[in-house]
């Protein structure tokens, strides 16, 4: 039998991942189905019936979780910890140009979330999203809802995708354009 070790930090994201289901179904009314994982004839994935109800119920718990922080950093405070030992928990890097004191205190009072110093900045690069389209089944690149045709917003669909075809019927019917 394999078994697989897992660390607790793995085993706790899961645990949430879970609990973002759980809090979809009970409060935002989705259901669980299995769906096939591609190339495996046997093995099923659990995913909501509703994408939608699993980004309300994952905003939902996030919210909770940075209430839960708020209280714990004041609590921390309380218990005679500094600012810079919150920063250092939240796993803020020392500044060279502010203290870390001064960017814990100015994300969890302020409401400023942490700057990157200079030096840390990610080299240029288009942000992008991947997920596989449910009607192509091909995996999807998608840069945002930033130009106006969706071609230049999503590539990676199949020729005959009926999802990009409706978007693309849709693109022209509110724009009048014809490609």
């Amino acid at each position: 039998m394999t078994t697989f070790d897992m660390s607790p930090r793995e085993s706790a994201a899961g645990r949430m991942r879970e609990a973002v289901r759980r809090v979809a179904v009970e409060v935002f009314d989705a259901s669980v189905v299995e769906v096939p994982i591609p190339g495996f004839t046997v093995f099923t994935d659990r995913r909501l019936d509703d994408p939608l109800a699993g980004v309300r119920s994952a905003l939902f718990l996030r919210n909770v979780a940075e209430g839960q922080l708020h209280e714990h950093a004041r609590a921390a405070r309380a218990a005679g910890r500094t600012w810079d030992e919150i920063g250092a928990a939240l796993a803020l890097p020392p500044s060279e140009y502010r203290p870390r004191a001064e960017v814990a205190f100015g994300w969890l009072v302020e409401g400023r979330e942490p700057e990157p110093d200079s030096a840390e900045l990610p080299p240029f690069r288009t942000p992008s999203a991947h997920w596989r389209c449910g009607a192509c089944e091909q995996q999807i690149t998608d840069r945002g809802p930033f130009e106006s045709h969706p071609a230049d917003n999503e590539t990676g669909h199949a020729t005959g995708c009926t999802r990009h075809h409706a978007d693309v019927a849709a693109w022209r019917e509110r724009t009048g354009w014809d490609d």
